[in-house]
């Protein structure tokens, strides 16, 4: 089944606060981005912080890793009941051994790409992960524009591994949702196109008749 995934981006507990009652009962899962400064030149909220959230009944998070080192987060994922863990392919760290550490964890894994990561680099690990992200924008900051030929990215990686689940994630709009969904995306991950919307309940309905 298609879903709509609406994306937190924050610095502010109480904003996380805010937009997780927004989305409450709309969607069963959320997106937390968590960014360490260094692999993407932006600080977000910490998972100390979503520890001290009280998610709404019916809403799994899954958390967005854009940090150097992965695995030093997974207890802390653990801690603030955090459902999926994706991190970066190209962090600097062993893949296969942080794909091991995880295992020790009850989350399910995934694997995220930038723009510029051909999808092949993923192949060695689809075993291991339940999901893999293509990064429709450059990581680190929301409202950037959609980047065309992530749609090829996801009919050859549909086509290479069609069980994987494929999120796509960044500029994802009304606009364009259709044609990634048309392109074979499972997933939708939205910030910015549902949040600044006037209505962001109406706004999340639009989406999801573009992708049924």
């Amino acid at each position: 089944m298609k879903k709509i995934i609406p994306a937190i981006l924050t610095k502010d507990i109480a904003e996380l606060r805010s937009k997780l009652t927004q989305i409450q009962k709309l969607t069963d899962w959320a997106q937390i981005d968590i960014m360490d400064g260094k692999f993407v030149q932006n600080i977000s909220i910490g998972l100390e912080d979503v520890s001290l959230v009280k998610i709404p009944e019916g809403i799994f998070l899954e958390a967005h890793l854009m940090v150097e080192n992965p695995a030093s987060y997974f207890t802390q994922c653990q801690q603030a009941n955090i459902k999926r863990v994706i991190f970066h392919i190209e962090m600097d760290s062993d893949i296969k051994n942080v794909l091991l550490k995880a295992k020790s964890f009850n989350f399910q894994k995934g694997l995220a790409l930038n723009p510029e990561t051909p999808v092949e680099k993923i192949i060695p690990y689809i075993n291991d992960i339940d999901v893999a992200l293509l990064m429709s924008v450059h990581p680190g900051f929301g409202g950037q524009t959609f980047i065309l030929n992530t749609l090829d990215k996801i009919r050859s990686l549909k086509k290479l591994v069609p069980h994987l689940k494929i999120e796509v994630d960044g500029g994802v709009n009304i606009d364009n949702i259709k044609a990634i969904s048309d392109a074979g995306a499972d997933y939708f991950i939205v910030g910015s196109g549902l949040f600044e919307a006037e209505d962001s309940k109406k706004q999340f309905e639009n989406l999801q008749m573009k992708i049924k």
